[in-house]
């Protein structure tokens, strides 16, 4: 089965890893910071909120992730490609209402830092 077939997760192309952490969103002049991202992959994070932004916001944002005792910081802008409600019906697949987040671009040295994480932390393949 293709990535433009089945269900959301198989449609995706790069890998998700599981990665709770906090984002800060600059957008229309407020900064807005979010505690809980469900997970990252190097396309996007999905944020867990009450409150998601509309689709279609972009904004810029940094994320601080923890690998082992240190902080890496990830530096970007992204734009709101989807936003889940408490009034959309969630389903058992999804991780709650919130907002995916789509980078748009990310710094070189970010974006080096986020493929070493994402790779450090995939689950093992399963046989």
């Amino acid at each position: 089965m293709g990535p433009e077939q089945g269900d959301a997760a198989s449609r995706r192309y790069r890998l998700r890893v599981p990665f709770e952490t906090s984002i800060t969103l600059e957008h229309g002049g407020k900064s807005l910071t979010y505690n809980r991202t469900h997970d990252v992959s190097m396309n996007g994070v999905y944020v867990r909120t009450a409150q998601p932004l509309p689709a279609g916001i972009r904004a810029a944002f940094r994320m601080i992730l923890a690998v082992g005792m240190r902080h890496e910081t990830i530096v970007g802008e992204c734009e709101v490609a989807r936003s889940v409600s408490l009034d959309d019906g969630l389903s058992e697949e999804e991780p709650g209402p919130g907002m995916g987040l789509k980078f748009v671009s990310l710094e070189p040295e970010s974006s080096e830092t986020l493929f070493s994480i994402i790779r450090y932390n995939q689950p093992p393949e399963q046989a």
